[in-house]
């Protein structure tokens, strides 16, 4: 694990969150990682997870979780409704150690425990409750270690981005492992999301340090309302004031216009504008979706590629010097509804790593031609043009 240079400690403004940083590119790394550190843990263990699935690997990191709250690890688990649901419906069902708690967030609108829902018309309100919100999920991937460890990045628990499980049909993603305040401020994100008591009763227990809060620059936390919008207008004035670079690789591509509009003007000023996108993906029609913007884009000088081999699920944005790894898509899902959490790398080696994952799955990519979006047959085009009606929900 790399520590940080200790420049970084000198710069002007808030010093960094965390003192070493790892990056990972393959998923069984990580996970095997992750298992040895949870099997180290003494007192605290916490998962903000996406996608928890009942799956080999769920059941193997489950277990550790037991195994640790049996020798006195206090474990919490937030999931969220929709990507875990096969998961928690199986947990109903299932006798784990007391030292485990489980919350989910925004429940699956027709998931219910048979013990607690008795009542017909209790049901029907809290149905149409869930319903309402359904589109609000937590797409965070956020495990915290003894308060002092911390794995993210857009690493799911699922045998999805594992080649034991998968051979080559791995996704691609992008893991990281910081060390640091930035653990217990991730608890304390997560307490909000738990329960007001759990937040504040945390809150008093932490240090009182003036850089240790959702707004650091380091990282990008859109916690509530405030903090999205201030994210947002963020990320348009990176790419306004772009001189150099823009290297976008994202999983779901559907960005509201104003940044399809800043990534035109970019290319049009003699920025390197780069799109990496999969021409597979886990929603069955993302492909037809994500190509929407394709002609006007190119037409303005944005270069954009399709890997085709496997997903790839990274979420990783070079705009200059300012480099990311994180869970946001560049789409409304993101930008408007889901719980995120971004980070900016530090270290130059690391930067140099991912500028070199970007290049060699480029490499490995098509590029995206006139002459292709062209030969398009007219359905495809047709059926792209219907399913951007929905993109408020994708």
């Amino acid at each position: 694990m790399a520590e940080l240079p200790s420049y970084v400690f000198r710069r002007p403004g808030l010093p960094p969150l965390w003192t070493t940083e790892q990056l990972y590119f393959d998923g069984d790394e990580y996970y095997a990682d992750l298992l040895r550190e949870l099997d180290k843990a003494q007192e605290l263990i916490t998962f903000e997870m996406y996608i928890f699935e009942d799956d080999p690997l769920g059941e193997r990191v489950f277990q550790t979780l037991e195994k640790a709250a049996e020798r006195g690890v206090k474990v919490q688990i937030m999931l969220d409704g929709v990507g875990s649901h096969r998961f928690i419906q199986k947990l109903q069902g299932r006798d784990y150690h007391p030292s485990i708690k489980i919350k989910v967030y925004n429940p699956h609108p027709w998931s219910f425990s048979n013990e607690r829902f008795i009542d017909l018309f209790r049901m029907v309100q809290i149905f149409f409750k869930r319903l309402f919100g359904v589109n609000r999920r937590n797409h965070r991937k956020i495990i915290t270690i003894d308060e002092r460890t911390l794995f993210t990045g857009s690493y799911n628990i699922t045998t999805s981005h594992s080649k034991e499980f998968r051979q080559d049909e791995a996704w691609h993603d992008i893991g990281l492992k910081l060390t640091g305040w930035i653990a217990p401020l991730m608890i304390l994100s997560m307490m909000k999301n738990w329960s007001l008591a759990n937040f504040f009763r945390y809150r008093r227990r932490m240090p009182k340090k003036r850089f240790i809060r959702f707004n650091h620059p380091d990282i990008r936390l859109n916690q509530d309302f405030r903090l999205r919008r201030a994210l947002y207008k963020d990320f348009l004035q990176r790419l306004k004031k772009c001189k150099k670079r823009i290297w976008l690789s994202t999983g779901y591509f559907q960005p509201k216009r104003r940044i399809i509009r800043h990534l035109k003007a970019a290319a049009k000023r003699g920025v390197d504008v780069r799109i990496l996108l999969s021409t597979k993906s886990d929603v069955f029609y993302y492909g037809l979706l994500q190509t929407y913007y394709h002609y006007e884009l190119v037409k303005a000088g944005v270069k954009i590629f399709e890997f085709d081999p496997t997903v790839i699920h990274a979420k990783n944005y070079f705009l200059d010097d300012w480099v990311t790894v994180g869970s946001t898509n560049l789409n409304y899902r993101s930008f408007m509804h889901d719980l995120e959490v971004d980070f900016r790398i530090q270290h130059p080696d690391n930067k140099k790593r991912l500028e070199y994952n970007f290049e060699q799955q480029q490499a490995a990519s098509r590029a995206v031609t006139k002459a292709t979006l062209d030969a398009r047959p007219w359905w495809r085009q047709l059926s792209s043009r219907f399913v951007f009606l929905f993109r408020y929900w994708n």
